[in-house]
């Protein structure tokens, strides 16, 4: 086989794998666009959250506004409030405990 006959070999074997990755890349593209909602969704979450943790008087003055206006099962919500910390504590540690 001489050096032409391999470069043809070689471009064409090029572009059935050219061909091959644009195959795949619009499979994981419909792929992505079924979970684009709940991944929008779960950044704002998270958005929220990292906020919350800059601006610890913000969540104070938005419970007092609640204690405030709804005072009837306030407690109820205050110890739902204490497990969930408690719950996210406990997996916190024990995975970064957990960590090599």
């Amino acid at each position: 086989m001489t050096n032409h006959e391999q470069m043809i070999k070689l471009m064409r074997e090029r572009e059935r794998l050219l061909a091959h990755c644009d195959t795949q890349r619009a499979e994981l593209t419909a792929a992505a666009q079924h979970w684009e909602r709940p991944i929008r969704i779960i950044d704002s979450v998270l958005a929220c959250i990292r906020y919350l943790r800059r601006n610890p008087l913000v969540l104070a003055a938005g419970l007092a506004g609640l204690a405030v206006v709804q005072r009837r099962g306030m407690w109820r919500w205050v110890q739902r409030g204490y497990v969930l910390w408690r719950s996210y504590r406990a997996l916190r540690n024990a995975y970064f405990n957990s960590v090599p």
